[in-house]
């Protein structure tokens, strides 16, 4: 198994992890309580904290990794995270996928 296919796996099981919240206010994204501490850890190394708007940036990263055909060469969408972000997540996903 390659290592983009590895870090596109644990992308995809990382996903699994979020839920989206419907309430009166809109929609807010949630982590579940069952999520991997590398996930929580990652999330809050690289952003600081876990927040809606953190795991906004977070989920998008993850979703990108794991359709993508080259992790490094997928498309992002900026406004939702900045490329900078997108990078170190993707350079954390595939740390911990090929430990």
């Amino acid at each position: 198994m390659s290592n983009d296919l590895i870090v596109k796996n644990l992308a995809t099981e990382y996903v699994e992890h979020f839920e989206f919240d419907f309430g009166d206010a809109g929609v807010e994204l949630s982590l579940l309580d069952d999520a991997p501490m590398e996930l929580r850890k990652m999330i809050t190394d690289l952003c600081g904290r876990i927040s809606p708007e953190t795991l906004v940036k977070v989920y998008e990263s993850l979703n990108a990794i794991a359709e993508a055909d080259d992790i490094y060469a997928c498309e992002i969408d900026e406004k939702v995270c900045e490329l900078t972000l997108f990078c170190k997540i993707a350079r954390r996903i595939e740390q911990i996928a090929t430990r």
